[in-house]
């Protein structure tokens, strides 16, 4: 029952953030996959150095104004934790592999897109600090 409720909420937070994202992955903790299809993949994690339980979201680029709701799906540390305010590290990968400036995702310590943010550019991982454990919304950038 649990594992159906929190599929339901993710699909629902999915669904109304008007992105293009998918629901989280039911992988193993400490892997952010990328969506084969695009070669797209966004993942917060848990713990520092994307390890613990993460949450992707893969597809076109977009982002999440507010992460309430969100729930870490999976066997990592973390699991059944809230996204927001629970998050230490981020991935962001690209299809193609480059190291694109101009392909990027912000995490902001506020809802709606707001205040400090950490920068996550394509094909990288990052440890959160100015939004460690402060994370309430993440959009996807491209000034290509």
């Amino acid at each position: 029952m649990r594992k159906t409720l929190v599929f339901a909420v993710a699909s629902a937070a999915a669904v109304g953030s008007l992105f293009a994202f998918s629901a989280p992955a039911q992988a193993a903790s400490g892997s952010c996959p990328k969506e084969s299809s695009t070669g797209i993949g966004f993942c917060l994690y848990y713990n520092s150095g994307q390890a613990g339980a993460y949450y992707r979201w893969s597809g076109n680029t977009g982002g999440v104004s507010n992460l309430a709701g969100l729930v870490y799906p999976n066997n990592g540390a973390g699991a059944g934790q809230a996204v927001k305010n629970n998050s230490a590290s981020a991935s962001y990968t690209m299809g193609g592999g480059c190291v694109c400036s101009g392909e990027y995702v912000r995490v902001f310590y506020n809802s709606g897109y707001l205040g400090n943010y950490d920068t996550v550019t394509s094909n990288t991982d990052k440890a959160l600090v100015k939004t460690y454990n402060q994370n309430a919304s993440w959009s996807a950038y491209s000034n290509l």
